[in-house]
């Protein structure tokens, strides 16, 4: 008896310290197997605090788990009173602006961060990349790139130095926040207020590189067998964007071979420069087209020209621009049939239609249409078509399926009569990668 009491009491003293050590480590093994909570909702306050209590100081994997709107991770007393502060210096900001601000005014922030909140009342961390045409590009660590309609942004938090452009090309460079009313900017000559309405673009930063973009994409066709064909695209764009102009510079090759013979040479290279004059109208001084195409028989074709443009249509889902002027076109063919004039010059008057279609934040729809009415020589007369829809694979990778089309009236015949016509119709379809920068 003596002995099975002493293992007895050895028993019940070891389970008392299991029981003891797993009531220690419980809390922890429970915490960890929780899912991750919801991003905050708009009032972030009472849901973040509720977590907080729950949750046992000092617990790491609690607080990695937490999630604050847009995605950033943080602990939870992080999260409320970061969104907490937010709300705080909107609320103030809001009210003093329903009494004046006056140019000594002082906005103070509640972060450090651009923070914007929908509609629906969520908050999204993050970056403000740029806004043109009601549409604006947010850039969240988390979720990426996003395409938010101005529409959809109820509340603007911007400590960041933006530029912000306002009808009559009035322009504001600062921090800045957006009410439902007003969009109010602290300048360097004090803190100026504008109606939300009058609102047409936000430039990121003040810098010349804050004002430049980049996008690269490659696409490749590959055959080996019976029929050995190699095509390969590649489509090189640049843009510059500031407060009052835009400078976009497009470049285009396409070299292919079949059987070791070449069968495909083209380069396109475009340049637009538009100057805006309000939020529907603008000119153009240069724009146009430089081309070659060795299977269409054109050594060198340039169209430079100047014109004007009008948003006919411009939704946050929906853009419709269109443009036109006058132009001169210089056509010199590689190999010119016999009585044909080489080099021909020409004036023209182009017919430019833009449509874009924001399906989804990812997912983007663009189509154009060129016609270069050449007015000198109806059968120079060229068009060219595109249709790009372009798919957000992560903040800098794209995902694009592009279709050209290009026409010419009348091609210029080659000089040999034994080598086939030249046809008037070219079709291309690409399936591609583009990377994109700025």
């Amino acid at each position: 008896m003596t002995r099975i009491s002493g293992h007895l009491g050895r028993s019940v003293a070891w389970t008392s310290l299991l029981v003891a050590a797993l009531f220690h480590v419980f809390p922890d093994l429970a915490a960890a197997q929780e899912p991750p909570s919801e991003a905050l909702p708009a009032s972030g306050v009472d849901t973040a605090a509720e977590v907080q209590t729950e949750a046992t100081a000092g617990s790491d994997t609690v607080a990695d788990m937490i999630t604050a709107p847009a995605g950033t991770s943080a602990a939870p007393a992080q999260a409320a009173a970061t969104i907490d502060s937010v709300q705080e210096s909107m609320a103030k900001i809001q009210l003093q602006a329903a009494s004046g601000v006056g140019d000594a005014y002082v906005l103070e922030f509640g972060d450090s961060f651009d923070w914007v909140q929908l509609v629906s009342g969520e908050w999204i961390k993050g970056n403000i990349a740029r806004m043109r045409n009601d549409k604006m590009e947010f850039d969240s660590d988390k979720l990426d790139m996003l395409h938010l309609d101005l529409a959809d942004v109820s509340l603007v938090h911007s400590p960041q130095v933006n530029t912000y452009v306002f009808d009559d090309r009035a322009s504001a460079t600062g921090p800045a926040v957006i009410t439902a009313e007003q969009v109010i900017v602290q300048t360097d000559e004090g803190t100026k207020t504008f109606p939300r309405s009058e609102l047409e673009s936000i430039v990121e930063g003040e810098k010349e590189r804050d004002w430049w973009s980049m996008k690269l994409r490659f696409g490749l066709t590959l055959n080996r067998g019976n029929t050995n064909q190699l095509t390969y695209d590649i489509k090189f764009n640049t843009r510059r964007e500031d407060r009052l102009t835009l400078l976009d510079l497009n470049y285009n090759a396409t070299f292919g071979k079949t059987n070791g013979v070449q069968n495909v040479n083209r380069q396109l290279g475009e340049f637009l420069f538009n100057v805006f004059l309000g939020s529907r109208w603008w000119v153009t001084p240069a724009f146009g087209q430089f081309f070659n195409d060795r299977f269409q028989n054109i050594k060198f074709r340039a169209t430079p020209a100047a014109g004007a443009g009008v948003h006919i249509f411009d939704k946050p889902k929906v853009k419709w621009d269109f443009m036109t002027g006058i132009g001169y076109q210089y056509l010199n063919a590689l190999a010119p049939a016999a009585g044909t004039k080489n080099p021909q010059n020409d004036a023209f008057i182009p017919l430019y239609t833009y449509w874009d279609f924001d399906i989804t934040g990812d997912i983007d729809f663009t189509v154009s249409w060129l016609t270069n009415l050449v007015v000198t020589t109806i059968g120079n007369t060229n068009h060219t078509g595109k249709a790009d829809l372009s798919v957000e694979l992560t903040s800098v990778i794209d995902l694009d399926l592009a279709f050209l089309y290009l026409r010419t009236e009348q091609p210029v015949q080659p000089a040999d009569p034994a080598l086939p016509a030249i046809e008037k119709n070219d079709y291309q379809l690409v399936v591609g990668i583009s990377l994109e920068l700025g």
